[in-house]
């Protein structure tokens, strides 16, 4: 396996953990018990980060794929 293919590799993997990550910080927000206005605002503030999180992993398979795609031509 060449450099960027390598490379290409732990982007890949580096976004499944940041996804990973994303989807358990969701799931623990929502199975607090806190309840009332703040943790309504929490939990949204939770899901904005969530979903964040999830647009830097696709950043990430981005990169992987532009690299993948650069090596070949």
């Amino acid at each position: 396996m060449n450099d960027v293919a390598l490379v290409a590799a732990l982007l890949e993997d580096r976004a499944g953990r940041v996804e990973a990550m994303a989807d358990t910080l969701a799931a623990r927000a929502a199975a607090a018990t806190w309840a009332g206005p703040a943790a309504d605002r929490f939990r949204l503030l939770m899901v904005e980060r969530r979903n964040a999180m999830r647009s830097g992993a696709m950043a990430l398979r981005d990169a992987a794929h532009a690299l993948r795609l650069a090596s070949v031509q």
